[in-house]
């Protein structure tokens, strides 16, 4: 199959992918729910056994799952439980090299701001002295974050790629990440509006959280989780489709 070539996208439409993604949510809401608390399970066991690793290493071949169902959801089929582990039925020796790709590009990225910066990371991770609040802290968190987009680009169109357009890993970092540069200002406007989105969920929780007390606050966080990240795995299905499919007619959910 070959690969289809990737549009450059108006950066108003970044903020409709957010839309896009709630509809879709909204269509399927028990389904994708339950996908995300699947989801979510699996990567909280993950992250107890190995301490997290485990969990980066895999992300790739799970987030699949929500990628199948999106795609088969627009297609007018249900969402399944069963897409989730479609990742490990398809390219997995494809996927698995990106996990560890974004692995190493976080550690790399963090050893770098942690130079640049000076900051001392095991008091930090102790719970000890310096804290969110600390101007080094906040300028270690930015800069390595600001090191990294170029993986999180590399990767953002990667999964779907190999799975819908038979990529090889080398085709599809390449692919995404040149499908990424051309719609900075699209993936910018999505960025913004998905963060507006969750300050507001954020404003809308937290009176509840003082009122319901500690022990069932966790609760309360955990219900919202699940279709907060059920939306966010869909957005990442709206976008390449956005980029990659932008003038294929669906049947709309």
């Amino acid at each position: 199959m070959s690969i289809p070539a990737a549009a450059i996208v108006p950066a108003r439409e970044g903020a409709q992918w957010v839309a896009v993604s709630l509809r879709l949510f909204r269509a399927q809401w028990l389904r994708y729910t339950s996908l995300a608390a699947l989801f979510l399970l699996i990567m909280q066991v993950l992250s107890a056994l190995t301490g997290g690793f485990a969990v980066m290493l895999l992300k790739p071949i799970l987030t699949v799952g929500f990628l199948a169902a999106a795609w088969h959801h627009e297609r007018g089929q249900v969402p399944e439980l069963s897409h989730l582990f479609l990742g490990f039925r398809s390219n997995w020796k494809a996927l698995l090299p990106m996990g560890i790709v974004y692995l190493a590009g976080v550690i790399l990225a963090a050893l770098i701001a942690m130079t640049i910066t000076g900051i001392d990371l095991e008091p930090l991770m102790k719970g000890e002295g310096n804290s969110l609040t600390d101007p080094s802290v906040s300028a270690f968190l930015l800069l390595t974050v600001a090191l990294t987009l170029p993986v999180t680009g590399a990767l953002w169109f990667a999964p779907a790629l190999v799975v819908f357009a038979d990529a090889t890993f080398t085709q599809a970092i390449r692919h995404s990440l040149a499908a990424w540069l051309r719609n900075i200002p699209a993936m910018t406007v999505y960025g913004i509006t998905l963060t507006g989105l969750l300050f507001a969920i954020a404003l809308v929780i937290s009176p509840l959280l003082l009122l319901v007390g500690q022990a069932r606050a966790t609760l309360v966080i955990m219900l919202v989780a699940l279709p907060v990240t059920a939306v966010l795995m869909i957005s990442d299905y709206v976008t390449y489709r956005a980029v990659f499919h932008r003038f294929e007619e669906l049947r709309r959910a």
